[in-house]
C-alpha cells in the first residue's frame, strides 16, 4: 500500500525530530567530554593525584564520542 503525501510528511517530521534529538544529545555529551578533559587536566596541572583509571575511562569515552561524531554529519541547528 502506498504513502499518502500526509503520512509521508508525517513520517519525515517525525524521523527529522528524532534526528534533531539525537544531534541535541550528542552535542551534550561532546561538551561534557569537553568539560571532563579541561577538569581532568587542570588536576594534573594542579599537581592532584589522578588514578589511571579514571583517566583511561575519560579518554575510553572521549574516544567513543568521537567516532560516533565522526559518524554523524554536521547538520545545522532548527532555528526558533
Amino acid at each position: 500500500m502506498a504513502m499518502t503525501d500526509a503520512e509521508a510528511v508525517a513520517a519525515l517530521t517525525k524521523t527529522n525530530e528524532t534526528l534533531v534529538k539525537v544531534s541535541n544529545e550528542t552535542d551534550a555529551l561532546l561538551r561534557e567530554i569537553e568539560r571532563l578533559n579541561k577538569a581532568l587536566a587542570d588536576a594534573i596541572a594542579a599537581g592532584n593525584q589522578i588514578t589511571p583509571e579514571l583517566e583511561a575511562a575519560i579518554k575510553a569515552v572521549d574516544t567513543r564520542a568521537n567516532s560516533i561524531d565522526a559518524l554523524v554529519g554536521d547538520v545545522p541547528q532548527p532555528e526558533g
